[in-house]
């Protein structure tokens, strides 16, 4: 059907580009549409399709999603995992923090303080010495590289039936929550959430004794925030150190450990403790050594002797030595008895020749032999004896 003169519209250059790119662009849209109708005879799922998760680049940590922390979580417990060492946290403390990324925990720490009466200091210094400050890479993500702990202040998600953070994520309640800080998760309580985790920290110390004063309180608390180990008493001791080297000079998030300081709450708090550790390790060990002596049959007294305990095998071995003959004294063990020594006569030789000895002979007569029986004797035949 042709269209008349005076309906036609001019075209030029411009709108016949302009037709060929929509023209291009319906083209691919029904190319698109034909693609996925035939790709699959199943029905489509209802809802909006997600895009494809891109892999990771080459030496990258992968991202770890709630659901695959929730699976990591129930394969740990019941478990044993172990905390970090000197060396995770010598490499914890050391790293650089920008100090502004530090300053914005600060609203944080003095509401912890505010609602459960820890010093701010100890909160953050433990804050320091876990995840410096939140730039471990494991710290909004998954459990950590021991497979026990989780979040900014590293809190044990596998302990117990009921965690240590099940037993204190409602903390955040007691206080007043910013508006900005620099972690907020979505949902609360969430150990990911710096705000959650920070007031879960503080109701902690306080629960073990932690106050407003850097003192013994303060450092058991810190030495049960780690665990009851050798290690526990050294990471409390820095812990304190920290804390009291800012409430001298000033909150300083890159400055290194005083080492005197370390050493002067080691000799106030640390060495006894570590004596208690060391003296129950001590005592375990023998008990483990005795118990394995037990199992192996060899008792023996404090004298090193074998000691029985009356049971089947003592029995079993007085029983042989009861059967076994009394053995003859032989003639090595025999001493001999000493001769006695010849009288020394005043007159005649000193040394006299001894007498020879006189040897018997026999006599050259033959020895009587007995009348046989059948035969009588005289005197028996006049008493009427017959041969």
């Amino acid at each position: 059907m042709r269209l008349p003169a005076r309906l036609r519209l001019p075209v030029g250059r411009r709108p016949r580009r302009a037709l060929l790119v929509v023209v291009v662009a319906l083209a691919g849209a029904a190319a698109a549409v034909g693609m996925g109708s035939g790709s699959s005879s199943q029905p489509a799922a209802a809802g909006p399709s997600r895009p494809a998760v891109p892999a990771p680049a080459a030496g990258a940590r992968p991202f770890v999603s709630g659901m695959d922390a929730r699976k990591r979580v129930a394969e740990h417990r019941g478990r044993r995992p172990g905390r970090g060492g000197a060396a995770h946290y010598r490499r914890t403390a050391r790293k650089h923090v920008p100090a502004k990324a530090a300053a914005g925990f600060l609203p944080l720490y003095r509401e912890a303080e505010r609602r459960f009466g820890v010093n701010w200091r100890l909160i953050a210094s433990i804050h320091r010495q876990e995840t410096a400050f939140s730039t471990d890479p494991s710290t909004y993500r998954g459990l950590n590289a021991f497979g026990c702990c989780a979040g900014p202040m590293q809190f044990n998600v596998t302990n117990g039936p009921v965690s240590t953070w099940d037993s204190y994520r409602q903390a955040f309640r007691a206080g007043r929550r910013p508006e900005r800080y620099p972690h907020r998760t979505r949902s609360h309580p969430s150990v990911y959430d710096d705000f959650d985790a920070i007031m879960a920290a503080g109701s902690l110390l306080s629960d073990s004794g932690a106050g407003r004063s850097l003192d013994s309180g303060a450092w058991s608390a810190a030495y049960a925030y780690y665990g009851h180990d050798l290690f526990g008493v050294t990471y409390a001791s820095q812990v304190l150190a920290r804390a009291e080297a800012w409430q001298l000079d000033g909150f300083c998030p890159n400055c290194g450990l005083d080492e005197g300081l370390v050493a002067e709450f080691d000799d106030a708090y640390g060495e006894p403790v570590r004596r208690q550790l060391l003296d129950a390790e001590r005592r375990r060990k023998q008990k483990k050594r005795k118990q394995e002596g037990d199992r192996k049959g060899d008792r023996r007294d404090r004298h090193g002797r074998r000691k029985g305990d009356g049971g089947s095998d003592d029995r079993a071995r007085h029983r042989s030595r009861a059967r076994r003959p009394a053995r003859r004294p032989s003639a090595k063990n025999e001493r001999p008895k000493p001769s006695p020594r010849p009288r020394r006569r005043r007159s005649g030789p000193t040394n006299p020749e001894p007498a020879p000895p006189t040897t018997t002979q026999p006599s050259a007569t033959p020895p009587t032999t007995p009348p046989p029986a059948d035969e009588c004797p005289s005197i028996r035949k006049l008493l009427g004896c017959r041969p």
